[in-house]
């Protein structure tokens, strides 16, 4: 069983997500780095739009139970659309709670020092690129360690297979190395 955790996340909860699609493959190079992948599924985390009135012992238990799960990870590797120029809703507001102090946790950022690794897809032609920039920046705010590595997949409609791969085996290879290099570098940190 590997020791280093890897939290894969999308920024879109759509069960047919081209970003989850991604995701996929990105996350099968860390697993053969010799990661633990935790696939993030948005169903179990229905997160009310955050609101600092309903913090502390108002907390919501899926806000809770998304921090620990950021908490136990020891990197993130995330594949974000491009909703109006920007990152997700879904995205901005996960990250919004899991930023957050809680009653009985200690108040350490789950973020810090932590590597990310962001990619993106969108059936436009830019492939996330201002999304993924704005959230390079956010992170590195949060204070992770965001990897100048990633992967913009454009015109996403026609990029994945029925299966959910990737058609172009470049591409595919791209994101597995993407995958690889969240793991390298996560072990390069953790010394």
């Amino acid at each position: 069983m590997a020791d280093m955790k890897i939290l894969a996340l999308s920024g879109s909860a759509r069960a047919a997500s081209h970003n989850a699609k991604l995701l996929k493959v990105m996350a099968e190079g860390a697993a053969a780095a010799g990661a633990e992948i935790t696939m993030l599924d948005w169903s179990q985390y229905r997160l009310p739009v955050f609101d600092q009135d309903h913090e502390g012992d108002a907390t919501p238990e899926e806000a809770r139970a998304l921090k620990r799960l950021f908490a136990a990870a020891d990197g993130f590797l995330i594949a974000e659309p491009e909703y109006n120029g920007g990152y997700s809703g879904l995205m901005k507001n996960a990250i919004d709670w899991v930023s957050r102090p809680l009653p009985d946790a200690p108040s350490a950022s789950v973020f810090k020092s932590k590597p990310v690794l962001l990619a993106g897809a969108t059936i436009g032609k830019w492939g996330a690129v201002r999304a993924v920039r704005q959230l390079r920046e956010v992170f590195g705010y949060l204070g992770c360690i965001v990897l100048p590595e990633t992967l913009s997949v454009n015109d996403a409609d026609h990029a994945f297979d029925d299966d959910g791969g990737l058609r172009d085996a470049k591409t595919a290879a791209m994101a597995r190395d993407c995958g690889a290099a969240l793991v390298k570098a996560t072990k390069a940190l953790r010394g």
